[in-house]
Formats: C-alpha cells, sequence, structure tokens
C-alpha cells in the first residue's frame, strides 16, 4: 500500500499564509478576530461544516461593503450608514433567504434528485461524506476515509431508526472511535465490538459468553470496615486486607470472568484475579465505562459501585505498537479506528471524521423538524431526497443563490448585489486555479440557468436539470440547510462586527473590576 506524503512546499505556502494573519491580529488590535472566531467556532459546532467558506463569504462581504461605502464616501464604522446596511444584509438571510431557498434552490434539488434517482439509490450517506472529506483531505486519502466512514456508519446499530443512529454516533463518537498512529489512512479499519485503549493488568485466554464485572471504586472501599479503629486496632490494616479477601471470595460466587476498573485496584485484587483465571481491565476512564454500561445490559447489584453484565468475548488486541482491551458486545457495537503516518495528520483526521457526523445530524434534525407527522415512518434519506435537502458539491448552491438573489424583486437592491456577488468568492475558490475554467463554468451556468427557467414556463410540466454536468467532476452531494446556515450564521456575524460600538482595551477582568466597584458602592450606602 501506497505511503502518504506532506509536501514540504505546500506545508510552507500554507504556513506562511497563516504566519501572515496571526501578525495582524497581534496585540489589542486583534479583538475583532476573536469575535469573528467564536462567530464560525459557533457555526461549525452546530453544522460541522464550512469553516473555510465561513472566511471566505465573510471577507468577500466586508470588501462588498467597504466597495459600497467607498462611492457613498463613507469609510468609517461611525457612519451610520454602515450599521444601517449591515442591519438590511441581515434582514436578507432571517427574511428573503427562506423564502429564496424553499421556492427556487429546494425545486431545483428535487428536479436534479429525480433526475439522478438511479444514481442515488442507498448512496445519499456516500455522496454525502464524499462531498464533505474532499475538500479537507488529500485527493490520495479521501476515498480510503470515505470508504471506511461508509463501512463504519453501515454497521453498527443496524437495528435503530435510522435518525436515532445517526443521533448515537454523534454523541458517542469518542468512545466509538480509536486512534493508531505510524500507519497509512487507508490502514484504517471498523472493528466489531468495543477497542478500550487500555492493556489488560491480568489477562487470560477466556471462552465466551463471560460475566464482566464493572467497578468505580477500589475493592477495598466498596466494603464497610466502621467497626475497625486504625487508633485501637494495632492490627487493622491485617484484618483490613482478610476482610477484603472474603469479600473477593464473594465476588467469585457471582460467577465472574471479567472485571473493568475505572480505577487501580490494590495488589491483592491483581493476585487475585490471576488465582482465579480472571481477566483485569484497571483505569479505564469513568465515561467510557459509563458508555459501556449504557451499550450492554447491565445487572445493577446491591452495592452502588458494582454493576455486571454480559460479554460475548474479551481479547488482547494489537493496534500500531500498543495493546487494547477488545470487548464483544451482544448489542450491534463496532469501533472506527482511524489510522495516519503522523500525529498532526491523525488530528486532522478524526476532525474530519467527527465532523462528517455532524453534519449528517444536523441534515437529518433538519428534516425531522420540518416533516409531516405522518412522514417520520418514512425511511431518512428517501425523505430527504424527495424534500429536496441536498444538492450537488462544488458551488452549485452558491451559484445558484447568487442568481436569485439579483433577479429578486423582493430583496433589497443594494443588500441584495452584495450578498450576491460575495456568494461567488466560494466556488471562485475551487477553481482557485484555472480563474477562466471558473468564468466559463459560470457563464455556461447560468446560461442554461435562463434557458431552463424560459422553457419552464412555456410548458406545463418542468424539464430536469443536470446540474454536476457543470463541473463534470463526479457526482458528490451536500446538505442545502448546511449552507443555508453558513449564509445566516455569516450575515450574522457581519452584523456584530459593524454594529459594535467600539471596544474597550483593560489589562484586568472588567466583570471583576465592576462587581468590586458595587461592592463598594453598597458599603458606602450603609
Amino acid at each position: 500500500m501506497q505511503e502518504e506524503c506532506v509536501s514540504l512546499q505546500l506545508c510552507v505556502s500554507v504556513l506562511g499564509a497563516l504566519e501572515s494573519v496571526v501578525r495582524r491580529c497581534v496585540g489589542p488590535e486583534g479583538g475583532s478576530v476573536l469575535m469573528v472566531l467564536d462567530c464560525m467556532c459557533a457555526h461549525t459546532k452546530s453544522t460541522g461544516d464550512g469553516s473555510k467558506s465561513f472566511v471566505l463569504l465573510l471577507a468577500a462581504l466586508l470588501r462588498g461593503i467597504q466597495e459600497s461605502a467607498s462611492m457613498h464616501h463613507k469609510t468609517t464604522l461611525s457612519d451610520p450608514a454602515l450599521p444601517n446596511l449591515a442591519n438590511r444584509l441581515l434582514a436578507v438571510g432571517l427574511k428573503q433567504l427562506d423564502d429564496i431557498i424553499t421556492h427556487k434552490i429546494t425545486p431545483y434539488a428535487m428536479l436534479h434528485c429525480r433526475h439522478h434517482s438511479n444514481k442515488l439509490d442507498d448512496r445519499i450517506v456516500d455522496l454525502l461524506v464524499s462531498g464533505y472529506i474532499s475538500g479537507r483531505v488529500g485527493i490520495g486519502q479521501a476515498d480510503s476515509l470515505r470508504r471506511v466512514l461508509c463501512e463504519f456508519y453501515n454497521t453498527i446499530q443496524k437495528d435503530q431508526i435510522t435518525a436515532e443512529k445517526i443521533s448515537f454516533i454523534h454523541s458517542h463518537f469518542t468512545f466509538l472511535h480509536t486512534t493508531v498512529t505510524g500507519r497509512p489512512i487507508g490502514c484504517s479499519e471498523v472493528i466489531e465490538g468495543l477497542v478500550v485503549p487500555r492493556d489488560w493488568s491480568v489477562w487470560t485466554e477466556l471462552e465466551g459468553p463471560l460475566r464482566a464485572l464493572v467497578l468505580y471504586e477500589s475493592v477495598g472501599s466498596l466494603f464497610d470496615t466502621g467497626d475497625l479503629s486504625i487508633s485501637i486496632q494495632e492490627d487493622w490494616f491485617q484484618r483490613a486486607e482478610s476482610i477484603v479477601k472474603q469479600k473477593l471470595a464473594q465476588l467469585l460466587q457471582l460467577q465472574v470472568n471479567v472485571v473493568l476498573s475505572s480505577v487501580k485496584q490494590p495488589d491483592i485484587v491483581l493476585e487475585w484475579a490471576r488465582m482465579n483465571c480472571i481477566s483485569l481491565l484497571e483505569c479505564v476512564e469513568s465515561e467510557q465505562l459509563d458508555f459501556f454500561c449504557h451499550v450492554s445490559a447491565i445487572e445493577t447489584l446491591s452495592h452502588p459501585g458494582q454493576q455486571i453484565t454480559k460479554l460475548k468475548y474479551c481479547r488482547r488486541l494489537q493496534l500500531g505498537g500498543h495493546r487494547c482491551a477488545h470487548l464483544g458486545l451482544f448489542s450491534h457495537m463496532h469501533t472506527l479506528v482511524l489510522c495516519a503516518p503522523a500525529p498532526g495528520l491523525l488530528d486532522q483526521i478524526v476532525s474530519v471524521s467527527q465532523g462528517v457526523f455532524a453534519m449528517l445530524q444536523h441534515l437529518s434534525q433538519s428534516y425531522t423538524s420540518n416533516c409531516h407527522l405522518g412522514d417520520q415512518c418514512q425511511d431518512l434519506w428517501s425523505g430527504v431526497v424527495r424534500a429536496g435537502l441536498v444538492i450537488p458539491a462544488g458551488g452549485v448552491f452558491e451559484l445558484l443563490l447568487h442568481y436569485f438573489l439579483l433577479n429578486n424583486s423582493g430583496c433589497d437592491s443594494e443588500s441584495g448585489k452584495i450578498l450576491a456577488k460575495a456568494l461567488l468568492s466560494v466556488p471562485r475558490a475551487l477553481y482557485s486555479l484555472n480563474h477562466r475554467r471558473f468564468l466559463k463554468i459560470q457563464t455556461r451556468f447560468l446560461d442554461n440557468l435562463k434557458l431552463w427557467e424560459k422553457t419552464a414556463a412555456e410548458e406545463s410540466e418542468r424539464p430536469g436539470l443536470d446540474l454536476e454536468l457543470c463541473y463534470g467532476e463526479g457526482l458528490s452531494l451536500e446538505s442545502v440547510c448546511g449552507k443555508q446556515q453558513l449564509v445566516v450564521s455569516v450575515l450574522q456575524c457581519l452584523h456584530r462586527l459593524l454594529c459594535v460600538g467600539g471596544i474597550l482595551k483593560t489589562r484586568s477582568a472588567v466583570h471583576a473590576k465592576i462587581h468590586s466597584e458595587e461592592e463598594d458602592v453598597a458599603d458606602d450606602e450603609v
């Protein structure tokens, strides 16, 4: 298998661009940058998508407003015309945008999906994942990552409703994946069961099914020894050890084969496990144990620190240079193993993978919150397609919205033109290496759109419109609601930037100073 390599020249050029940005933001003058980052992170957390497009669109809007202000000889934020323009732009995003998407863009998306129904059947997730990761990882890495993410989605919780499965993966992704450094991304795989990134403290080959005891405390602290006093009884330690042995003997009556503990257990417990052929796993994160109990058929014992469940098997698994514990559950549970040659690239792969399910979660929620009550027995992805909630990736949404904003009589003329022009920054960036190609694509796209509308107006039934033929790079999809939220989030951030009255520079925490002054005033009044 071919190893992925990182271009040094590419790294230098990317870091050089980031360095030039950071230099302008160092010191007190960079306060607005923090505001932008806060807005961008909030949007990305909500939709799982659009961080780069957020910056491109916001920058293009600011340039458009600057050009408009220069034409009217308004160049500072103190001019009331600029906040007024920001208000009008936000009004477009909150009022006209939804109407344009519902009555203009969504019908195009529906027609496109109907035209390509043979390509879309049972491939919606695959095409959405492909569209999401294509701009986030290298071309050679995207196909391997897409394959393993789709396999993970298809294998986990097969018996669960689609929307619930997506929500489950999105909420518990931290516990459903593990990482391996030093191996190609193509080595990423899906493993049945749960993988815990800890090696067994005591390991014994066992045949399933097994009974596993879950502990959140040391065995010595699970039982009451209040009748013993250190200050009175000199042999307290010996008697305490004797009590622990008695309690361990009682645990054997539970026919336990495996012990999973969130804490380090005393040596006597390890020895007890070895003597009785019991596998012991220590120092598992409490949150991971909670998740294990959540997805297992748990039997709670009389003491709150003990729970018992059944396992299909327990194994020792070698991942890269580390040994892990491998637990087989009776539920349809799998672990996503993500690999990358270097730690930095691995972090990127994990972030992209988590973002995929955040994007699917946002799309799923958008559909379920807007669908009719009778449609909720309906297959999620079939409903998403029929509702026109997906569209070909690669700038199609931006070009469509650009066209309809310029031809929308109900939209404010100046703000509509500024937003329409700014939207082209996204597809223009996709073809930054070939500006002539972008102009050719844009011209052909808009000409075909005008011709289609003219033909549709004359005929009783609208013909199909093959949107992705304008790009010719293979079919992949993106979320319409995610794109709509991107535009709204950028306009809200723009509004905050242009309507802020000023930035106060202080050396100490403002809230603490105000609180102190209020106390002084209260003391004077007394």
